[in-house]
């Protein structure tokens, strides 16, 4: 089996038919580490065994002044765990994932090869779109895009037990645009916000392989200026990479789970990956609209307003977009280790 990998790929060599599962396991992890984060922080680690994969959340990089449950730092292991899932599926294996009975600690789940899998061509391109997978900020556009996409994502949001709301109507994206607005006021209002971020800006030259770079960003102007407000990456040094001329009018969807415990945050990572990573083979990046889901209070009026089936737990907008460098990424050996 040829396994086809874009040039943007900078994970370990592709493991072959003779590898050890051992082997293809540290593979899985090394894939894994792609996922994606709030402010790039990468919030996990990996404990590889003999034939055990385990995944666990990594309490040094929790952002306690918005995520003061943990709840986007589960969100994001669970997106490795998907990947780490595709990898397999690509190699030819089926994987197969038990999520941790405890819903507090660390320890989050344990992967594991459960026989052969039925290789296809679109697992191959699920594969090769984890390193093309970018967060674009500036002007995305749904016109761009395959007729049948929006609805392919909410499938590939369900089966992992998920569901994308689709915000399509103009009235109702005016509704969101004014919640995010306010949940973005309400944020900003919060000193300890601004410095928990700006702890996590990367300026160029910055050598750390985690953060934000600071131009993969429209600028406060531009940022303030859209349909949705735009959280601002950008400093007084950088060059907002991002602000760019072009249609601004992304698809629209709020990610939700059925209850809001540690596996809905683990499944709603799962979909976010399964998401994301369809819409990249499809052409489109991807950016986030989460102020109303970090504010208690908004995101209880956000399931409200909406009639959500579930409990919101993500803001996406996907479409087409521009040229976006890929974020840093740490170094395999700073997140694996053989147990």
């Amino acid at each position: 089996m040829t396994i086809r990998l874009s040039s943007a790929n900078r994970w370990a060599a592709v493991p072959d038919a003779t590898a050890d599962v051992a082997t293809r396991l540290g593979w899985y992890a090394a894939v894994a580490g792609w996922a994606p984060s709030k402010h790039n922080s990468q919030p996990w680690r990996f404990l590889l065994h003999d034939e055990t994969l385990e995944f666990w959340t990594d309490p040094t990089r929790m952002l306690p002044e918005t995520d003061p449950h943990r709840r986007e730092m589960v969100i994001s292991c669970g997106a490795a765990i998907h990947l780490a899932c595709v990898a397999a599926r690509a190699l030819g294996h089926q994987p197969r994932v038990a999520v941790s009975a405890d819903a507090t600690g660390e320890f989050l789940a344990q992967l594991e090869e459960a026989g052969t899998w039925g290789t296809t061509e679109d697992d191959r391109r699920l594969l090769d779109a984890i390193p093309l997978r970018r967060t674009d900020r500036g002007p995305l556009d749904r016109e761009q895009l395959p007729p049948a996409l929006p609805f392919q994502l909410q499938s590939a949001a369900a089966a992992e037990g998920a569901s994308l709301r689709l915000v399509s109507t103009a009235g109702d994206r005016s509704s969101l645009a004014a919640l995010v607005e306010r949940a973005d006021r309400l944020l900003v209002q919060r000193g300890q916000v601004d410095a928990e971020l700006a702890r996590w800006l990367r300026e160029p030259g910055d050598s750390r392989q985690d953060g934000v770079p600071s131009d993969h960003t429209r600028g406060p102007g531009a940022s303030y200026r859209a349909e949705f407000v735009q959280r601002d990456f950008s400093s007084t040094r950088s060059r907002p990479a991002q602000d760019r001329p072009g249609p601004d009018d992304p698809v629209i969807g709020i990610l939700c789970t059925p209850a809001d415990q540690q596996p809905d945050w683990l499944a709603a990572g799962r979909a976010l990956a399964a998401v994301l990573l369809r819409a990249t083979a499809a052409g489109a990046n991807a950016s986030y609209l989460n102020q109303p889901v970090e504010e208690s209070a908004m995101r209880h009026q956000l399931r409200e307003q909406f009639a959500l089936d579930g409990v919101p737990q993500l803001v996406l907008r996907i479409g087409v977009g521009g040229e976006v460098l890929p974020t840093p990424r740490r170094h395999p050996g700073s997140t694996i280790a053989r147990v």
